[in-house]
């Protein structure tokens, strides 16, 4: 038995394993950062004289908060799927399909197409301002 081909073969399997570790490591904080962004994004945008997702949801049920939540579609298109359900008798779920390097914003199911056609409306009307006729 060559020992020193045994230690060569050894070495250079360690090697591969340490490089793949550190690629998959790398991905996963990639991964993660844009899944914040999207976060972000769907969260965040409010088109002018518009409300905000958030809004809108809030709006849609009173006093219940929506639970967030990403995933990434596609890590090489960089699309993350936002999801907001808000719990219920069956609970609720809007999703969102971001694009990243857009951004953009593109309804995941019928309630995201819904909730997105309701960002442009505007906001209920709130009470007079102190002093107005």
């Amino acid at each position: 038995m060559d020992y020193g081909k045994v230690l060569r073969t050894l070495l250079l399997v360690g090697i591969g394993a340490a490089a793949l570790g550190a690629v998959l490591w790398v991905q996963s904080r990639f991964n993660a950062s844009e899944r914040r962004a999207a976060l972000g994004v769907v969260q965040q945008y409010r088109p002018e004289r518009g409300r905000s997702v958030p809004e809108v949801i809030g709006a849609r049920h009173p006093g219940k908060t929506p639970v967030w939540d990403a995933a990434t579609e596609s890590a090489c298109f960089q699309h993350v799927r936002v999801r907001a359900t808000v719990e219920g008798d069956p609970p609720a779920r809007y999703d969102f399909l971001v694009d990243i390097n857009g951004p953009s914003i593109h309804p995941g199911n019928r309630g995201g197409e819904e909730i997105l056609g309701e960002l442009a409306l505007a906001p209920a009307a709130s009470a007079a301002a102190p002093g107005a006729p």
